[in-house]
């Protein structure tokens, strides 16, 4: 295998998510979430969540949204 193949796979083995407080946002029931889906871990993906992590933290306060990792 090589290096490269064996990184992109490593990294592939990890998914991310975005969390925030508790009450912040609601499921399409009007029940309080507290976080979204799971995607792998690729640049893109977290480069899009980071967004939208630092736009709720813009509007919701500092801290109040975050990413979340997890071994898949």
């Amino acid at each position: 295998m090589e290096p490269d193949d064996f990184t992109q796979r490593k990294a592939s083995m990890k998914e991310i998510r975005l969390r925030w407080h508790t009450g912040l946002h609601e499921d399409d029931d009007g029940n309080p979430t507290d976080g979204g889906i799971w995607f792998p871990d690729s640049p893109d993906n977290r480069g899009d969540l980071t967004i939208v992590m630092e736009e709720g933290n813009r509007v919701a306060g500092e801290g109040s949204h975050w990413l979340e990792e997890r071994e898949a």
